[in-house]
């Protein structure tokens, strides 16, 4: 492989509340459908021709941002912060011919939405806000999946009336509407095992992980990184071997201010699941 395991392309604009705060995990998980249509369309995908370097589509996708009150009737979240997350992800997504913009901004004023869980409130919420163009992005105080709490949540490209992201008001200016905005079109993260565990020599890359063979094995890093994104791991594949993962890939657990690359196949895979599933949201 040719990425580097650390980078810092881009400086980062994060707020006082995300780095006083331990970094949340990622609450999004491969589903079976979509590690069926990733298998199915595993050729077709890896035919493509595609080049970060000459990309023709041109593509400008709306956000429609949904800011919900907090019990104390605040906002909680800047628009200028909101920007500085959307301007962070286009930073990336123009590598796949893809920019994003903000369509609307409105205010939901009912606290009881600021709390989401995987079902709950979820359909009533959607049903008075969201609107069926371009992406619902929806800025809440709390998101729980389970038992545990994430930092945000969406859906992935097949799924029908998917074009709805959950953000944690705290991750809004840095890069994880990014991470959001790559599984929703279409990308896994690092560190998945649904479709089967990833071995640390990548020998079986394109058929577990993240199912892309240019990213590097992640065992996940979700408090295995330190300030100075040094990697403290000691875990283990299947057959002994330790894990020497990338700090630095945007869709992994790692620390928000170490993560800032996508790799040449993760465009790619962006791409091909616009081209797929997400053509229609361009306006």
């Amino acid at each position: 492989m040719s990425i580097k395991r650390t980078c810092c392309l881009i400086t980062f604009f994060v707020s006082l509340n995300l780095m006083a705060s331990a970094q949340l995990p990622d609450g999004v998980t491969a589903t079976q459908s979509f590690l069926d249509t990733i298998k199915s369309n595993y050729n077709k995908e890896n035919a493509v021709s595609f080049d970060v370097n000459s990309i023709s589509t041109s593509a400008n996708i709306p956000v429609n941002v949904h800011i919900v009150m907090n019990i104390n009737g605040l906002a909680g979240v800047s628009v200028s912060g909101i920007k500085s997350g959307i301007s962070t992800a286009n930073v990336y997504f123009k590598n796949a011919g893809l920019q994003f913009y903000i369509d609307s901004v409105d205010y939901v004023k009912d606290y009881n939405y600021s709390y989401v869980t995987y079902n709950y409130l979820k359909k009533e919420l959607l049903t008075k806000y969201a609107v069926s163009t371009g992406i619902n992005l929806f800025l809440v105080d709390t998101i729980m999946l389970g038992s545990a709490r994430s930092y945000g949540f969406t859906y992935f490209p097949n799924e029908a009336d998917s074009n709805v992201i959950y953000l944690d008001k705290n991750y809004a200016s840095g890069n994880s509407l990014t991470t959001m905005l790559g599984h929703y079109m279409g990308l896994l993260s690092t560190h998945e095992t649904e479709g089967g565990k990833e071995l640390a020599d990548e020998s079986n890359c394109s058929s577990s992980g993240d199912f892309i063979c240019d990213t590097y094995a992640d065992p996940d890093l979700l408090n295995q990184v330190i300030d100075t994104c040094t990697y403290i791991g000691t875990a283990r594949d299947d057959a002994g071997k330790y894990y020497v993962p990338s700090v630095a890939n945007l869709m992994s657990d790692s620390p928000e201010s170490c993560k800032c690359i996508l790799t040449p196949l993760q465009y790619r895979r962006i791409y091909y699941y616009y081209m797929k599933f997400r053509q229609y949201q361009n306006q």
